[in-house]
């Protein structure tokens, strides 16, 4: 099934502002602008608004006249028979949207839907897309994206730059001065720069922002229509909570936006929440953990949305928490009623962490939430998280560029192709077969002389860690290391990585005792388990329960090793309808084959 995409984009069109208030919710846009792409036709769309089309009207593209765009109606497959994903705007050649609009910050929302459409291959739309300063797709394609949603695919090679670039819908939606940017001399609350020696990032008006994760914790999906006026979606947190939680409710209750606007989230996100539960012991060695995939290469803006809505916690000190964004400490010390006063107030608080481009185009963001000792409950909470990515200096917003699919150049198959193709492929058994055979009788020769020398350290049976020295391993003396040839680290590393064994890192208790968690080089996250060794426990059988990454040489008063590990948590994707990007220039929206 095909898989419509959206992107959400925040621009700023003017530095001159139009202050916007409301009183109540919803929040009233000033201007709500939607298009629906590649036809003549005004539709009503889920959310009861009108969509334009684009054909005839004052939102049609601008564009060459010799490079005449086509509008078709799409191939439908399962659940995308709705606006604006019926119909498209596509060409080999650019074309270009301009809007009117009033100075301020928009939502500019972009919607793709990868079908085929007449005389357009899905397979072939390849395009970059640009609004003003602003690159807010490079290299871009939607049918690639959404297969990858479903499964995972690496095209390697392309033979000519015959792309076509598409889009179904444009949607820009004003918003408040206030939501999101906090410029220069902002008076009120700015966002922490985590791990940074400044500690305030300014959001300003001559940035963009792109909506990566917006999650109702806790609770289920919330649709546009149910948003405060500004068509927000709010998706479930499900896909991305890496750990156990107890889920409080109160879906009757009132909030009081005494501290916060009433258009910042819906009540929604704030009467549903994710906590630990009340077994203290087991919350003071382990954490609420949410694990959200991004691009590297850019700063991101982290909002966390808090609101105590269980009626027995009223006061302050009762659920004090640590927050960690990306393993680093973002907030030491977070108690939601000492900032709200009450148990029936939202609050949310931002902060801004910069993810290092080191060799890796994709990272996973982790934000981890730790109860502190001095809180009488022992516990943590979250409501919601929304996640945005903020434009680099140069004005990108582009993650890494997607290789095009390999255009059509097959030729009809014949006999003699037929021929050939069977011949590659029984060659290719034999050699197979070979191989694996040298393979066998080498590990029997290698295990033949390894029982020659019993008293030696056995060969490793497989790799558990890329060895970072160059010297050669030799034979040794037998210890009470594991059979594994594994990375071997200090003791002064050991201090670093776990903050000299830090208590706040411990996560758990396992068969040799303690389980802390530490950083080691690279940003990769590790686990240090050491202590005693409980009487009874095989060592083999630690070893078989986890990835072995490296063992500590041991000093002698040490009596059981310590062992490192990780675990790599498996992701699912949920494919939402429509592609969504935010922009801030009131410049032409253009779209342009590679």
């Amino acid at each position: 099934m095909l898989r419509p995409i959206s992107f959400v984009f925040f621009l700023f069109n003017l530095l001159s502002l139009i202050t916007i208030t409301t009183s109540t919710p919803p929040y009233i846009a000033d201007e709500n602008i939607t298009v629906n792409c590649g036809t003549s036709v005004n539709s009503k769309a889920g959310d009861l608004r009108e969509w334009v089309g684009d054909i005839g009207s004052k939102f049609a593209p601008t564009e060459d006249l010799n490079h005449k765009s086509n509008a078709s109606r799409a191939q439908i497959q399962g659940s995308a028979e709705y606006v604006p994903y019926m119909t498209a705007r596509l060409s080999y050649f650019q074309f270009t949207y301009v809007f009117q609009v009033n100075p301020g910050q928009k939502f500019v929302r972009l919607y793709f839907y990868p079908a085929s459409y007449s005389d357009f291959d899905r397979s072939k739309g390849f395009f970059t897309v640009k609004a003003g300063s602003f690159t807010l797709l490079r290299n871009f394609s939607a049918s690639i994206l959404a297969d990858s949603l479903k499964k995972q695919t690496l095209l390697k090679s392309f033979a000519s730059i015959n792309y076509y670039a598409f889009i179904n819908g444009i949607e820009i939606v004003s918003m408040p001065t206030d939501l999101y940017y906090r410029p220069q001399g902002f008076q009120g609350e700015v966002p922490l720069y985590v791990g940074q020696a400044s500690h305030q990032f300014y959001i300003n008006y001559n940035m963009a922002l792109k909506m990566v994760y917006r999650l109702n914790v806790g609770g289920g999906l919330i649709s546009s229509v149910e948003d405060t006026g500004m068509f927000r979606e709010w998706s479930t947190d499900r896909d991305y909570m890496l750990t156990g939680g107890f889920l409080p409710r109160n879906l009757s209750f009132i909030p009081n936006y005494s501290k916060i606007q009433n258009y910042t989230a819906p009540d929604d996100v704030y009467r549903s929440a994710m906590s630990m539960g009340r077994n203290k012991s087991k919350n003071m060695v382990s954490n609420l953990t949410w694990g959200l995939p991004i691009d590297t290469g850019f700063n991101y803006l982290v909002r966390l949305h808090f609101c105590e809505i269980e009626p027995l916690i009223k006061f302050d000190g009762e659920r004090v928490f640590i927050i960690y964004i990306d393993y680093q400490v973002a907030e030491e010390r977070t108690d939601v009623i000492s900032w709200t006063d009450s148990n029936d107030t939202p609050y949310f608080k931002d902060y801004v962490v910069m993810i290092q481009k080191k060799g890796e185009d994709n990272h996973t963001l982790s934000i981890d939430l730790h109860p502190r000792t001095d809180g009488t409950l022992r516990d943590a909470i979250l409501n919601g998280v929304e996640v945005f990515k903020l434009s680099n200096a140069d004005g990108n917003l582009a993650g890494p560029s997607m290789v095009p699919p390999l255009l059509d150049q097959q030729q009809p198959a014949n006999k003699s192709s037929t021929k050939k193709t069977i011949f590659i492929a029984i060659g290719s058994g034999v050699g197979f077969l070979i191989v694996l055979t040298l393979v066998c009788s080498m590990v029997l020769w290698k295990s033949k002389k390894n029982k020659r020398f019993g008293s030696y350290h056995p060969q490793p049976k497989w790799r558990c860690w890329p060895y970072p020295y160059k010297q050669k391993l030799t034979r040794t003396k037998a210890s009470s290391l594991p059979e594994v040839r594994c990375r071997y680290f200090t003791l002064d590393e050991l201090k670093t990585a776990t903050n000299n064994f830090n208590e706040e890192l411990i996560i758990g208790m396992g068969g040799f005792g303690n389980v802390y968690k530490g950083v080691i080089e690279q940003g990769v996250l590790g686990y240090q388990e050491g202590s005693t060794l409980l009487p009874g426990l095989p060592r083999t059988e630690f070893r078989l329960a986890v990835v072995v990454l490296g063992v500590f040489s041991l000093p002698k008063e040490t009596k059981s090793p310590i062992f490192f590990f990780h675990t790599k948590p498996n992701f699912s994707s949920q494919t939402k309808p429509g592609i969504v990007f935010q922009l801030i220039k009131p410049t032409p929206l253009k779209l342009k084959p590679p």
